[in-house]
């Protein structure tokens, strides 16, 4: 399980362990990574690099496969950790993704948690204090950016900029699962966008459920549940392989 990053990483946090134990009661063995710089984990904020987040994944699964003895290996990520799921796929040799609130482009992502950041100052201040020109021009100067709080690279902002969320040479099946707030919406465009680099398996399946958007500000702070939590158990139970519905 990839986590989502930064700030969005603290709001699905309960969600995810929820969701861990959900599948684990599912009789299916489960590993929650956090990246260096999150969580549990050691090193500092700024060490983490997009590099070093493909090779915590990688540690992570081996260590899964060699404790686990399994030989399928599936992968789960919110947001950015969906977009790294997918980037990730092929070289550990996934055999199912499945991708909530996938982010598809991380340029885009980036300019999204920036002004996250001025609404954050604006909270705190009444003003704000550095607008984006500011922040930018100071990572340049410094090599480090402030985004809510978290100390990052201006390597690893360079590099996010970079990274989209490409199937590569993955010919897997995914399911995408994009979180809306009415009964009748669509999926939203980043959703639709990863989903396209998925559709050409048949068992592929983009899904929308209408749920609190986790990673976000929200009236009523959401842990998650069975509403969330049951496609992407029926999922991994075996939906990945076309049977039954996710």
């Amino acid at each position: 399980m990839l986590h989502a990053f930064a700030e969005e990483k603290l709001w699905t946090q309960r969600a995810s362990t929820q969701l861990a134990r959900a599948l684990a009661a599912a009789g299916l063995p489960v590993l929650r990574l956090d990246h260096r710089g999150h969580g549990d984990s050691d090193r500092e904020q700024q060490a983490m690099t997009l590099p070093t987040l493909r090779e915590d994944a990688a540690a992570a699964a081996a260590a899964f496969r060699a404790a686990e003895g399994v030989e399928e290996l599936h992968l789960f990520g919110f947001r950015l950790g969906a977009t790294l799921a997918l980037d990730q796929a092929s070289v550990l040799g996934a055999a199912s993704l499945a991708l909530v609130g996938p982010a598809a482009e991380g340029g885009d992502f980036l300019m999204k948690a920036l002004r996250s950041s001025l609404t954050t100052q604006l909270g705190i201040y009444g003003e704000v204090r550095q607008d984006r020109e500011a922040l930018l021009a100071q990572m340049r100067e410094t090599g480090l950016i402030n985004l809510d709080g978290y100390q990052l690279s201006a390597q690893l902002w360079d590099e996010l900029a970079t990274l989209k969320a490409e199937a590569a040479s993955f010919a897997g099946p995914g399911l995408v699962l994009a979180l809306t707030r009415r009964e009748d919406a669509p999926a939203d465009a980043e959703a639709r966008a990863v989903f396209a680099r998925l559709e050409a398996h048949p068992a592929s399946r983009l899904a929308t459920l209408v749920y609190p958007q986790l990673w976000g500000e929200q009236k009523r702070f959401a842990a998650g549940d069975a509403a969330l939590f049951d496609p992407l158990v029926a999922w991994f139970g075996g939906g990945w392989r076309g049977e039954g519905a996710a």
